[in-house]
């Protein structure tokens, strides 16, 4: 008999959400392109399978998958429109909100006001019972939960919410801490891993790890690595091997989904834009470059993102030369294939008893994080792994090579 895994995903009805399940249920034959599990790689590995996937998961917007599918626009009706049935029934619970959260979804009526709570730990009770009532309904054992929200905005320093213990959360307003954290602790009390696939705060908060140590949960993140920053992985290491000198880099961003919306205020981008310019540095060994980073939210481009760079480098006697790039992106479809590939990796770290902040995933995400209870002699920038896009790979690879595998 197959053992069924539920999927709940944060920001359901969201484009990459979307993309995923709807993805997953496309008739194409290369559903299996931009996944790294689906090279040969990973072969031999006893991953889950997509068809062993059961979702549901949150948003602050009601519509069912059908109907979010023909708003995004995103994968081609022909490949969706037999699984009409299927997408209609996938409709999400309503999402938690608070002051961190964007003013569309403070503003909605599909929402849980954290702040009309009496402290923040009933909200993390409310998504523990979400998660039950999702279990029961569809007879599992196993949920992955997967944070696809839009980014929040920036209230607190992060040394101040570090100030945090999981005690503290029963005397805490509803808004003192980000809206994401009540999903990330309220999974690692359920015993579900969770992904944040954006570039929030949530699983830099030292008790979040911590309890996830203490109740055998797998973390990932942060900030899923898709286009722009993954290039620079790779070209970075060739200007160091090449010893040419980085001058400058100037990069920018057009995008005209609601990620670009949001990403054009100030308020919401600064950690978007502080994980973007940390890549260069750590990697190159010297910052006396100039490294520019800017979104910009095109309408007309929706989904389809367009990214620029401009690199000018010195090389033999101090000789100016530059080259340039224009990725011509579709950003769900991007990502997409790399969230179905976290969501097999951790119920494989589950099923295996690997807990805490799984490092061995830093390929996924331009801040790869550290656990604190790591041994790993991996350098360091801030608290963020520094590695080149095959030093990432690799350390994905030796993880599976040593592993003793339990199916």
């Amino acid at each position: 008999m197959v053992m069924m895994i539920g999927v709940m995903l944060v920001g359901l009805n969201g484009a990459v959400a979307n993309t995923v399940v709807s993805g997953v249920k496309a008739e194409s034959e290369k559903k299996s392109l931009g996944s790294i599990l689906a090279t040969n790689y990973f072969k031999d590995i006893d991953f889950v399978k997509e068809e062993e996937m059961v979702f549901g998961g949150w948003d602050v917007f009601y519509t069912d998958a059908f109907q979010a599918a023909n708003y995004h626009k995103i994968i081609p009706f022909e490949l969706y429109k037999n699984s009409e049935e299927f997408l209609k029934r996938l409709t999400p619970l309503k999402g938690y909100v608070n002051e961190w959260d964007t003013d569309e979804a403070i503003n909605s009526d599909y929402s849980i006001k954290m702040w009309n709570l009496k402290n923040f730990m009933e909200a993390v009770n409310m998504v523990r019972k979400d998660i039950e009532e999702f279990k029961k309904k569809n007879n599992l054992e196993n949920v992955v939960v997967v944070y696809l929200g839009l980014p929040l905005k920036n209230r607190r320093k992060l040394e101040d919410l570090n100030k945090v213990c999981f005690e503290d959360l029963t005397m805490l307003d509803g808004n003192y801490l980000p809206s994401s954290v009540a999903y990330a602790v309220g999974a690692i009390l359920e015993g579900c891993p969770f992904v944040d696939f954006t570039p929030n705060l949530t699983l830099q908060l030292d008790f979040v790890e911590d309890l996830a140590i203490k109740n055998k949960v797998p973390l990932a993140g942060m900030d899923g690595n898709t286009g722009q920053t993954l290039m620079k992985t790779l070209i970075a290491p060739m200007l160091k091997i090449r010893n040419f000198k980085l001058i400058g880099w100037y990069s920018t961003n057009i995008l005209g989904n609601n990620d670009g919306k949001v990403l054009s205020r100030p308020e919401h981008k600064a950690l978007k834009i502080e994980d973007k310019l940390s890549v260069l540095e750590p990697i190159l060994g010297y910052s006396d470059f100039e490294h520019v980073v800017d979104i910009s939210y095109y309408r007309p481009r929706y989904d389809n993102k367009e990214a620029w760079d401009s690199i000018d480098f010195e090389g033999f006697l101090g000789l100016p030369m530059s080259f340039k790039i224009n990725w011509l992106g579709r950003d769900s479809i991007l990502a997409a294939p790399l969230v179905l590939d976290l969501i097999k990796h951790m119920d494989f770290s589950r099923r295996n008893q690997n807990y805490g902040i799984q490092e061995h995933l830093a390929i996924y995400f331009k801040h790869p994080l550290r656990s604190r209870y790591s041994r790993s002699n991996i350098p360091l920038y801030k608290d963020k792994l520094v590695l080149s896009f095959f030093d990432a790979f690799n350390l994905l690879l030796e993880f599976y090579k040593k592993i003793p595998i339990k199916n």
